[in-house]
């Protein structure tokens, strides 16, 4: 079974403005032309790995109200959600409700481009908005047209090339942890590692990993991804979280 990370959310209120921060850190921004508006407006910026970081904003008032990351943003910019890209979504489904954990999907999801090229997936969460763990993620399989999809990859002048892994706060490390494994199977590796000071479990997956601290202090008190490392071919600082919207980031060399 193949899983990788799919793409990471921000959640900001501008969505112009944000687009012209992350260019000003060296990120190539692009946009998808959709046949039809959605909920949600988003500038893309997508790595060779096939990962992509999305900059998301509402719609309008009434759309936020509507969505199920509509409350983060209320609390403020920055990470909301994050997902993997997997093969064999009903198997994975099946696997997590022997374990009884919350899911809510899979559903089909689909739109067309400006060129009239349809893309298709379909999609199950297993945390926000499925009644899970915060730090949890949710899972898409594409059925048609990836490359519709996500836009390009195309040259970053800071060297971002992927994403090499992320950071996540719970209350319970052993809830996320069974989770993960239901959703990436037996082939995860498990170590302690420490982040900001603090004990954490890293979780690898395939070329990738999850660092779960049962510490909510480390996202102002609640569950969920609160940073991610880009991993680089070009040494880069911390960026200044004012121009990532409050999306903590970090760039490690490749």
């Amino acid at each position: 079974m193949r899983a990788s990370f799919d793409h990471l959310i921000v959640l900001v209120h501008d969505l112009d403005k944000a687009a012209r921060d992350f260019e000003s850190l060296g990120l190539t921004v692009t946009e998808r032309h959709d046949g039809v508006a959605g909920s949600m407006l988003n500038r893309f910026i997508s790595f060779a790995d096939g990962s992509y970081l999305l900059l998301s904003a509402f719609a309008d008032p009434a759309a936020a109200d509507k969505h199920r990351l509509g409350p983060l943003l209320q609390r403020g910019e920055g990470w909301a959600d994050y997902s993997f890209v997997v093969e064999g979504i009903e198997e994975i489904t099946a696997r997590l409700q022997s374990l009884h954990a919350p899911t809510r999907g899979p559903v089909q999801v689909s739109n067309s481009v400006a060129s009239g090229d349809r893309w298709s997936l379909d999609l199950l969460m297993t945390g926000i908005g499925a009644g899970g763990d915060d730090a949890l993620p949710f899972i898409v399989e594409d059925r048609a047209g990836r490359a519709h999809r996500i836009p390009a990859a195309t040259r970053h002048r800071n060297g971002a090339a992927g994403i090499a892994g992320i950071r996540v706060a719970t209350s319970s490390v052993a809830t996320v942890i069974a989770t993960l494994r239901g959703i990436l199977g037996e082939t995860i590796s498990l170590s302690e590692t420490e982040v900001h000071g603090r004990p954490a479990t890293r979780i690898g997956f395939g070329t990738g990993w999850i660092d779960v601290l049962e510490d909510l202090s480390v996202n102002k008190g609640s569950p969920g991804l609160f940073e991610a490392v880009i991993a680089t071919t070009i040494p880069q600082p911390e960026p200044d979280p004012a121009l990532t919207h409050g999306a903590k980031i970090r760039f490690a060399p490749r």
